[in-house]
């Protein structure tokens, strides 16, 4: 039988899966990463230390699957866009930034501010610059850490780096680099006047070669052979950035239908032919390519998702054993139908510029911790739906939200999001989304499939359809409102009192 194994380097863990031609996942392992952050805004991690869990998770996800090496026909990576992995001139590794640093946050601010930001930047890059964009980021390091900045021989994103643990190749991939805010989406090319612009027109030399998502990128290597149980030789394709992998994986194809991903990240996008509206709408959306020939994918994302929930869990129930605390949860959340505390989950940052902190609003003496959970759920959905009802600014009400990340394990939590939303939310039968589509993405690179439409057909499908309940519908867009209005009135407090970086 043909095997595909797809493995995604998140925000805090590395996957790896492997599924049949069906999509069926066969195995799977999972192996948490460690967050450097010794100082606020920092969010590193050990580029050794991740190759050794990668190689781990590799092997532990043969061993569940119970196939061997040889029966692995291609291999592709996904991982968090944004952020950067620096390899040295000397070929040593410097730092390895993820997509939730917030460090260059007076960066990002400061260019939005910029009157020629639009003109010199946005209408060729598409891409408005957050602190964690791989532009902004090294602006910053440039301005604050001269000496690692000058060492730079290439950068990487996440998804690279796992290619580059396998192949001994460094390069990059056509997804992730149109998200950077260093690429000419407009054009499809590296854009000279823009890295000008930023300041940094020598990072130029540091590109590596650009590949396609589903192309050959580099084999196995020996070493990778010998640590992972994979067969020397396997092919490697160029890979592709979780959101796009995530498109793919819940079947996104067409134009009445979204997706959204309550992962690390809070992301809701669509995949489209004609971005002509975007442009003209003068208002600022994320518009990259997408791996699919002649699509673009566009999103609204921040870092506001499950990992509040993630780190309310890790920090507030002690008394609830490690590996019952999700349950317990979702038990609270389907007991409790309302809570009059709001959580506005910006833990991790914000899409505002606004240097935003998690704010529990509300609280009074007799609050319950069962409501406080309630609102934690409540607050990622509405973040969630700030995004969506942005993007239909510019596109139809779908008929249907496609849902992927850890989160649509909770059906409560998923049924929590229909009724919100007021439409309905599917859910995936595959529990990794993001190796998922990149095991599509790897079986299109060796033929098995014709094209990303023929392997989205064959491999993916639909667990479970959340209908709205109508009597709820009303009550939460109500609730709704109210968060947007008071995320709006917060802007100027969060920002006059933020914490320094």
């Amino acid at each position: 039988m043909t095997y595909y194994l797809g493995i995604d380097l998140g925000g805090t863990v590395v996957k790896a899966s492997v599924f049949d031609r069906a999509g069926v996942e066969a195995g799977s392992c999972g192996k948490r990463t460690r967050l450097i952050s010794r100082s606020a805004g920092q969010a590193e991690r050990d580029v050794d230390e991740t190759r050794r869990l990668t190689f781990e998770a590799i092997g532990g996800a043969l061993e569940s699957a119970g196939v061997k090496g040889g029966d692995v026909a291609a291999v592709a990576t996904t991982g968090h866009g944004k952020g950067v992995y620096i390899v040295n001139r000397d070929g040593g590794f410097g730092p390895g930034i993820i997509s939730t640093d917030t460090r260059s946050i007076e960066v990002s601010n400061r260019f939005h501010a910029h009157p020629d930001f639009d003109r010199q930047v946005y209408r060729r890059t598409l891409q408005p610059l957050w602190p964690a964009h791989t532009a902004t980021i090294l602006v910053w390091l440039k301005e604050t850490q001269r000496d690692s900045y000058d060492r730079i021989g290439k950068i990487m994103l996440a998804k690279d780096l796992l290619r580059f643990f396998l192949t001994d190749d460094v390069a990059t991939e056509r997804t992730d680099v149109s998200g950077t805010g260093l690429w000419n989406n407009v054009e499809g090319r590296l854009d000279i006047d823009v890295l000008d612009f930023l300041g940094i027109p020598e990072i130029a030399d540091a590109i590596p070669t650009v590949h396609a998502s589903h192309a050959i990128a580099g084999t196995v290597s020996a070493s990778a052979a010998s640590a992972t149980g994979l067969s020397q030789g396997t092919p490697v394709v160029g890979g592709l950035f979780d959101v796009n992998a995530c498109a793919l994986a819940t079947g996104l194809q067409n134009p009445d239908e979204l997706a959204a991903v309550v992962g690390t990240w809070s992301i809701s996008e669509f995949v489209t032919r004609d971005i002509s509206a975007l442009q003209a709408s003068g208002e600022r959306y994320v518009i990259q390519a997408h791996c699919v020939p002649d699509y673009w994918m566009i999103h609204e994302a921040s870092p506001t998702s499950a990992s509040n929930l993630e780190w309310f869990i890790g920090t507030l129930l002690p008394d609830i054993a490690e590996e019952e605390r999700f349950d317990y949860c979702n038990t609270v959340v389907a007991g409790t139908p309302g809570s009059d505390v709001t959580f506005f989950p910006f833990l991790f940052g914000d899409d505002l510029g606004a240097n935003a902190t998690g704010t529990l609003w509300g609280l009074r003496a007799g609050t319950t911790r069962d409501q406080i959970i309630r609102a934690v759920y409540e607050g990622v959905v509405f973040q969630h739906a700030r995004h969506l009802n942005r993007l239909l600014k510019v596109v139809p009400r779908p008929r249907q939200v496609r849902f992927a990340g850890g989160a649509t394990r909770s059906d409560v939590w998923m049924q929590l999001f229909a009724d919100t939303l007021g439409t309905p939310v599917s859910v995936s039968p595959a529990t990794e989304l993001g190796a998922l589509g990149a095991a599509i993405c790897a079986a299109v690179g060796i033929q098995d499939y014709s094209s990303y439409s023929e392997a989205m057909n064959a491999m993916t499908g639909t667990r479970h359809t959340f209908t709205p309940v109508a009597a709820r519908v009303e009550e939460l867009q109500q609730k709704q409102q109210r968060f947007d209005r008071a995320v709006s009135d917060m802007v100027p407090v969060w920002s006059r009192y933020a914490p320094s970086q």
